[in-house]
């Protein structure tokens, strides 16, 4: 309970710094809004440091959660699905890769992998700076050029296929991971991201617009239901979802399936639900730089 006490203490200190600015140049406005986004963040904090301690969740592959370069817990859960199904190099995309300093796949180029970037934001590294392991295309990706995005990736790493495919876009993720599909992609594992919101049996996904940005609410994306229902028809099944945020949903191929024995096959055992990941509130001092990851991908190869 000491232990608890004194993070919260030394949180609020922090944290209410700008609470204290806005209430000495006097602006009502300005601090009342900056008191309720301090209870704001109060609280997610807090929500952080109840789910570090909260009960193991019935998926044990959760177990194996670990943060290197992605937002929160999906490297380690990554990295043990490769091991299991024995595959330790190959080419990887990710549709919603951001910045490059924090995604599903960094870690894969760090180990030596192909890597095809697709996103509509600039990289914070150089694009170049390791033309044999790393295409980075910026682009706006829908459903109508999907597919289209990828192949231009991987004629540029002269790669025909792709062992992972991670989709983060904030919205049209199932629409993308379809588009794809359907035109004969097979990786052998999916990282999608999911509404984490909605529980299954329930299906949900928001209606396509092929120029749809995330409006910040959780009226969009997919849900769990609805994403194992569609990859089912292209075969593959669910393993879970991150425990941190529950906002990723893995999905490995049929024929890979035999090497989860112990994860359980109904969604509502595999589902997460909402929560606040511990890393969020964390001193950014401790994040990466760009100077660092362009180290990395440079020296990035094969092993």
């Amino acid at each position: 309970h000491m232990s608890l006490v004194s993070k919260v203490k030394k949180r609020s200190v922090t944290k209410y710094k700008s609470w204290f600015h806005s209430f000495a140049q006097g602006s009502k406005i300005s601090f009342l809004q900056e008191s309720l986004r301090q209870a704001q963040v109060t609280n997610d904090y807090l929500m952080a440091l109840l789910i570090q301690g909260r009960a193991p969740h019935q998926n044990p592959l959760t177990t194996f959660g670990k943060k290197y370069f992605s937002q929160s817990d999906e490297d380690g859960i990554l990295l043990e699905i490769l091991r299991r199904i024995g595959i330790e190099s190959g080419t990887c995309v990710e549709i919603g890769c951001g910045d490059g300093l924090e995604n599903n796949t960094l870690i894969l180029l760090a180990q030596g992998w192909k890597s095809v970037w697709i996103d509509a934001a600039p990289l914070a590294i150089d694009p170049e700076c390791n033309p044999k392991n790393l295409a980075h295309i910026q682009a706006f990706v829908n459903r109508e050029n999907a597919s289209e995005l990828v192949q231009r990736g991987l004629t540029k790493l002269e790669a025909s296929e792709f062992e992972v495919l991670s989709i983060d876009v904030d919205g049209n993720d199932g629409y993308l991971a379809e588009a794809i599909l359907s035109r004969g992609a097979r990786p052998s594992v999916l990282i999608m991201e999911t509404n984490e919101v909605i529980p299954p049996p329930i299906d949900f996904c928001q209606p396509y617009s092929p120029e749809y940005v995330w409006d910040k609410t959780k009226n969009s994306g997919w849900s769990l239901q609805s994403l194992a229902k569609l990859l089912e028809q292209f075969g593959y099944s669910c393993l879970g979802c991150n425990l941190q945020t529950g906002v990723n949903a893995f999905f490995v191929r049929n024929d890979f399936r035999q090497f989860f024995p112990e994860v359980r096959t109904s969604l509502s055992a595999l589902y997460v639900g909402r929560s606040i990941h511990p890393y969020k509130y964390k001193d950014h001092r401790t994040s990466v730089d760009p100077g660092l990851i362009s180290a990395i991908v440079r020296n990035a190869g094969p092993k």
